[in-house]
């Protein structure tokens, strides 16, 4: 297989997520702030699960991409951001959610969420410009 052709899909995948991440942080998370605080807690779980079936599989083939591509062609920067967004969701966004889940949209969480995803979507968008710098050669 083109060794081209994989780079630019991986970098698509990349621009897939730096995409959605933007989405995320300029309009989904701050209205959070604007939902009801009565039935929040379901709403807020039935848009993590839903979100979870757009983002889950690209959070995956953007890791598969970034390892098959330091396996094949060196390097491993890309691979160093993907590893660096998913220690940053674990570490710092999964817990926000967990609290604001449990505290409502009034929650002081909601401003730590809102910064921690403001990193991983700067991160998101240098792996965008690195991928397609790296394939377009």
């Amino acid at each position: 297989m083109d060794l081209r052709l994989i780079q630019f899909g991986v970098a698509g995948i990349d621009f897939a997520m730096a995409a959605i991440s933007w989405l995320i942080l300029l309009c989904t998370y701050p209205d959070f702030a604007r939902w009801r605080a009565e039935g929040f807690a379901e709403a807020h779980e039935a848009y993590t699960r839903r979100v979870g079936w757009v983002v889950g599989p690209l959070l995956l083939a953007q890791l598969a991409g970034h390892v098959w591509l330091t396996i094949v062609a060196g390097g491993g920067f890309g691979l160093g951001l993907v590893l660096v967004c998913w220690a940053l969701t674990a570490a710092w966004s999964v817990p926000c959610h967990r609290r604001l889940q449990l505290e409502g949209p009034a929650s002081p969480a909601l401003v730590d969420l809102i910064r921690s995803h403001a990193w991983r979507t700067a991160l998101w968008s240098v792996l965008v410009g690195v991928s397609f710098a790296k394939a377009a050669g």
